[in-house]
């Protein structure tokens, strides 16, 4: 009977990892294999290195508490490619095999296994990269019709009201500061309701 690690991920807090591990302990059941421990990071990228029941489960690993990592899915696990294949490479080395249950073909033992984790690492890689450049093809979109993107500057409120006093209309007291005529208009009211 294998011990089985296994690793469950959602990026956003708002949502949850539950049916990944419904799905992952009724397999272990299926074959036979016993859970020895979960690893949930519910909120974490997986572009970050350090999440915490990530490298927790790579110390597992280390020390042989574990047979087996299995993941719903290879993205849950890593969407680095460079991050996937070294991260193979070290179990392999711990003595630990992989196992994505979505990619039925994926057994890291064999040659065709490692043959398939390639391909479908690669396939992860590309649809991220697909998704970046899609968003900076956006933003240069935006970009290019004025849009100003990023954090909002902070507004000199006492500098509004001082160009107001002079006499200044919204849209140039907003050129000047930096911001549109509505936020002008919207300071203004909410500093003239607090006095």
């Amino acid at each position: 009977m294998k011990n089985i690690g296994i690793y469950a991920r959602v990026s956003t807090q708002d949502q949850t990892s539950t049916q990944q591990l419904d799905i992952l302990r009724e397999y272990c059941k299926k074959i036979n294999c016993q859970v020895v421990g979960e690893y949930i990071d519910d909120g974490e990228s997986a572009m970050k290195q350090n999440r915490p029941q990530y490298q927790r489960l790579l110390e597992d690993a280390r020390q042989r508490k574990i047979d087996t990592v299995l993941v719903y899915k290879l993205d849950r696990f890593s969407r680095s490619l460079k991050e996937l294949v070294n991260t193979m490479a070290l179990l392999k080395e711990y003595g630990v095999d992989f196992v994505s249950y979505s990619e039925k073909d994926f057994d890291s033992t064999t040659a065709s296994g490692k043959l398939m984790f390639h391909i479908v690492a690669a396939f992860s890689q590309f649809e991220r990269d697909m998704i970046s450049e899609r968003t900076k093809l956006k933003l240069n979109h935006l970009k290019a019709k004025g849009v100003k993107l990023g954090r909002p500057q902070k507004v000199n409120v006492q500098r509004i009201f001082d160009l107001r006093a002079q006499g200044r209309s919204l849209s140039q007291i907003g050129s000047e500061v930096g911001c549109d005529k509505s936020t002008v208009s919207k300071l203004l009211k909410k500093g003239n309701s607090m006095s």
